[in-house]
């Protein structure tokens, strides 16, 4: 007779147990499309579609594969194709002040796995890395899914999360967390910020080095959205990107590059999510180089992502037209959003920078149920009126999920392709009460997938993937 025990997991299996069902998300499965109109439209992960179709015809064109590319390659940490393309990248377009070399350089499948490994090698478990409030979800998988990092969210006084004068709060959330005997390891700075949208100064940049040197800490740079910046003339005063690798961190802030460690990948700027390409950037740290490619074998670019990618880097003629594109076209579908957000008056945050809009839906928050039941108010109030959405057949990204203590903000990607985001927008619409400006079938999400998405809520922000 066959055994009916089933064998234990490990801690960290059970501990992943716990952690949004992702794989089983409902999206997946229901996901609008042009033979399935009736999909969901998921506004509130950040994927630019806006130049697929113009990706679609070059890399179709260009796609070459070597001979190497058929074995191990020519190094574990990428490619020197690829180590090659990010140095011409880094020098021309991040304005690096050291020039960036192969040994700078650890490549893997996406910003999030590179932050996984980097993560291991800065902090153990039980350990935390400081973080600004709001923050992009997705590092509470790569700091703790793993490696048990706890992300320290740092509240900061709202409209002024960008000024230098927010250290001080670090330097509050520092001490306490020390004081409750979890050790701070590290300070991230998502620069542009995700989810507000902005750039951050040279003046707060150094502000974040000068408070990693004092507390002897590593600072990492999230710079995944560095080339989707655009103008806009609802943000006139803008702050403009710069890159943590064009600043002298050691005579302008007295922070040893040492500790200093910048990210970046093809998911965002280079619309290519799919793709699963990122870089680890650390500029005199040769240990930290070491300790990470002992194990980078484990996330190893596939080589075909590897050569096309490199293709578009290495293209002089196209990849400064590609830059310009995606940076028109975003300030154009920006404007088209925040158009509607006023035809609305619906309440919004300015950006210039990545894929999304920062809302305030808080006129909107319901007070009781579809059948009537009071709701509790604060975040129970921001769930329904997700669900809401969700019954209409869009999905944005709850504010809650971002570690925002107020409820009733979300976050709306607008860079969809054009006639799926009108399309997006008039379900918002209908859900809020609003006049129509985008008229379809009405959209019946079934009850088998409403109880689907309302299980995997969570995940829903982890599917903002880098």
């Amino acid at each position: 007779m066959p055994s009916t025990v089933v064998p234990q997991l490990s801690k960290r299996g059970v501990n992943a147990l716990h952690r949004p069902p992702l794989l089983r998300c409902a999206l997946f499965d229901c996901q609008y499309t042009s033979s399935d109109t009736s999909g969901l439209i998921n506004m509130g992960v950040a994927e630019n579609s806006l130049l697929t179709d113009w990706l679609l015809e070059y890399f179709h064109s260009n796609f070459k594969l070597e001979y190497s590319d058929f074995t191990y390659g020519t190094a574990l940490g990428g490619s020197i194709r690829l180590f090659k393309a990010l140095n011409h990248l880094f020098d021309k377009y991040f304005h690096a002040r050291v020039p960036v070399l192969r040994e700078h350089i650890v490549a893997g499948t996406g910003c999030g796995t590179v932050i996984d490994l980097l993560v291991s090698c800065l902090a153990d478990d039980g350990d935390a890395i400081l973080v600004a409030l709001p923050h992009y979800s997705g590092f509470v998988s790569s700091f703790g899914c793993r490696n048990q990092v706890v992300a320290v969210g740092v509240e900061l006084e709202q409209g002024h999360e960008a000024d230098a004068s927010s250290l001080e709060r670090f330097e509050a959330k520092l001490v306490e967390s020390e004081k409750n005997g979890v050790p701070i390891k590290a300070v991230m700075l998502c620069n542009p910020q995700n989810p507000l949208g902005f750039c951050y100064s040279r003046e707060t940049i150094l502000a974040y080095c000068r408070f990693a040197e004092k507390h002897n800490i590593h600072l990492i740079v999230d710079e995944i959205y560095a080339l989707s910046t655009f103008s806009t003339p609802e943000y006139p005063d803008a702050v403009l990107f710069t890159s943590i690798l064009a600043i002298d961190t050691l005579g302008e802030a007295g922070c040893s590059p040492a500790r200093v460690h910048a990210v970046y990948g093809a998911s965002k700027d280079w619309g290519a999510n799919g793709l699963r390409i990122g870089a680890l950037i650390s500029q005199a740290n040769p240990e930290l180089h070491v300790a990470m490619e002992s194990s980078c074998l484990l996330m190893k670019i596939s080589s075909p992502a590897d050569a096309l990618w490199s293709s578009l880097l290495l293209d002089p003629v196209a990849l400064p037209k590609y830059i310009e594109m995606n940076q028109s076209k975003l300030a154009e579908h920006y404007q088209v959003a925040v158009d509607w957000l006023k035809r609305h008056e619906i309440p919004f945050r300015p950006s210039n920078a990545a894929h999304f809009i920062w809302i305030d839906l808080r006129k909107w928050l319901p007070t009781q149920t579809s059948d009537g039941q009071a709701i509790e108010p604060g975040m129970a109030q921001e769930a329904e009126l997700a669900a809401r959405f969700a019954e209409q057949g869009v999905v944005l990204a709850r504010g809650a999920g971002y570690g925002h203590s107020v409820a009733g903000y979300f976050r709306l990607t607008f860079c969809l392709r054009p006639e799926v985001s009108a399309i997006g927008r008039g379900r918002v619409e209908r859900a809020l009460g609003l006049q129509l400006t985008q008229r379809e079938v009405k959209v019946k999400v079934s009850k088998e997938d409403m109880r689907a998405l309302k299980e995997v809520e969570d995940a829903l922000h982890d599917l903002d993937t880098q």
